[in-house]
Order: structure tokens, then sequence, then C-alpha cells
């Protein structure tokens, strides 16, 4: 384990470790509203559902740019813990696995 770490270096591993957890965290977040201003729209509350649709992308965006500071590892990371999510809220929807 220790090899693994020498060859890509304690910060870049750090930043993979962030990375993940903040892309479970925001999509998380993401697809638990998801539902939440899809019912919105539907419920003739369509700048409500538009505002909060605006909050959801731009709270994904913030966190995204924040890891791409990091670097392309943290990003990617970031990237693999959205996806990680998204699986598990497609199939409760019914949707796509």
């Amino acid at each position: 384990m220790t090899a693994i770490l020498d060859g890509i270096g304690m910060a870049t591993a750090a930043h993979i470790a962030l990375g993940i957890a903040a892309g479970v965290l925001v999509g998380l977040l993401h697809f638990a509203t998801l539902r939440w201003a899809t019912a919105l729209y539907l419920g003739r509350h369509f700048a409500l559902g538009l505002s909060l649709q605006l909050a959801r992308l731009a709270v994904l965006g913030l966190v995204l740019s924040l890891l791409a500071h990091l670097g392309a590892s943290a990003l990617l990371a970031g990237a693999l813990g959205l996806l990680a999510v998204r699986r598990p809220f497609l199939r409760r929807a019914g949707g796509w696995s």
C-alpha cells in the first residue's frame, strides 16, 4: 500500500480522497433535490422549481470548480463520486442503471 502512495504522492492521494468525498456529498444533495424540483415544476410552482434547479446546478458547478483548482485528479475523483451516487438514485426512480 505504501508503494502505491509513494508513486502518486501523499498530496495527490489526499486530493483524490477529498474529491471522492466531495463528489459523493454533492451528488447526494443534487440527486435528492431533483425529485423536489420536479414536483415543484409539476405542481405549478414553476418559478420556485426553476430557482431550485438553478441552485442545484450552481452548487454542483461550484464544488466541481473548487475541485478543479486542486487538480485533475481531484476533479476526476469528484466526478466518480458523483456518478457513484447517481446509479442508486436512478435505480430507485425506475430509470436506467
